[in-house]
């Protein structure tokens, strides 16, 4: 069974620490260590140290702030329409021998997992997308035929993370702006546990249960046996254009359920007005907005990862929505 690692601020303090979360007490890693690489460096290379450095003494996870547990010194990486129901939705047939849709997502966007949503003044469609996170422990340099059999040698660590995306700018900015669309400032909330994974723990990988939750209400509940393009490719198809380091994460995509929903309306708003990017933006908000309310101020958003025999848990974030 692996560690859960947690980047906290205990009260008073003013700096963060590293630790382990063991049920509902943090206890600190007594070590000179910085950024998330570093943590995954002494826990691979350094077990009996590792192990050796954390303390005997808790606080309680109550008396914590959390902070992400993957640093923005890293490449993000994220899959698009990988779950079968969420391309539906999106208005495409089932993709499981289609190619594999794969962005980036600015590093600035990541923070906290209790943060605060910033929602962008031109912003009308705001949306969620629950992700797990792969947090890689070795470098992939040059094109790699991954196998499934390799995963427990290339990944390290998991983590639960919110793909927060504006529709307006992913779908109505000049030239469809997903980076932008992706990529504002709390747009990417991580954590709060990072997972290192031991050995046996990859068994489970396709045995997560996601959950979303907005204002209460479930809007997102799916397993990750169901993902289409499963890690190994996407290692393969990363590897055959950029390189990857340890430390460096992928998000794998988001389940069906979140606000965004295409049907002929809003592709036809896309498809006519090509050339003209204010009336392609009008047409295409105003189709969004006339099927489902989009996130708001005061809007709650809560969030977990967790298997479906409990042994790993990546703990839950709750963000608020608010304005600029």
């Amino acid at each position: 069974m692996g560690t859960s690692i947690v980047r906290y601020e205990d009260a008073g303090e003013g700096a963060s620490r590293w630790g382990v979360l063991r049920g509902e007490s943090i206890f600190a890693i007594d070590l000179d260590l910085g950024s998330h690489r570093e943590v995954m460096r002494q826990y691979f290379n350094d077990r009996p140290g590792f192990d050796s450095a954390v303390s005997q003494v808790s606080i309680p996870l109550a008396d914590a702030a959390l902070h992400s547990p993957v640093f923005t010194d890293v490449q993000l990486f994220c899959q698009g329409l990988n779950y079968a129901d969420h391309r539906k939705e999106g208005g495409l047939a089932d993709g499981a021998d289609g190619e594999n849709l794969i962005f980036t997502k600015a590093t600035s966007s990541i923070c906290g997992p209790s943060d605060d949503i910033v929602r962008p003044r031109d912003c009308e469609l705001l949306d969620y997308e629950i992700e797990l996170g792969l947090v890689l422990k070795s470098d992939v340099q040059g094109p790699q035929s991954v196998a499934e059999s390799d995963l427990e040698h290339l990944i390290g660590g998991l983590v639960l993370a919110n793909d927060v995306s504006s529709r307006d700018d992913q779908f109505g900015a000049t030239a469809m702006q997903w980076f932008k669309g992706k990529s504002y400032r709390t747009f990417c909330p991580m954590g709060p546990i990072l997972y290192l994974l031991d050995a046996g723990d990859l068994a489970q990988l396709y045995q997560l249960q996601l959950t979303l939750t907005l204002n209460g209400e479930v809007k997102q509940n799916a397993s990750t046996d169901l993902l289409i393009h499963k890690p190994a490719a996407t290692l393969t198809e990363i590897s055959s254009f950029a390189d990857l380091r340890g430390g460096d994460c992928i998000l794998t995509g988001t389940p069906g359920g979140v606000l965004l929903e295409m049907d002929l309306k809003s592709g036809l708003s896309i498809m006519l007005n090509m050339k003209n990017d204010a009336k392609r933006r009008a047409k295409f908000v105003a189709a969004q907005r006339a099927k489902t309310r989009f996130l708001q101020p005061g809007d709650v958003l809560e969030l977990q990862i967790k298997s479906l025999n409990g042994n790993i848990d990546l703990g839950c974030q709750r963000n608020n929505i608010v304005e600029a």
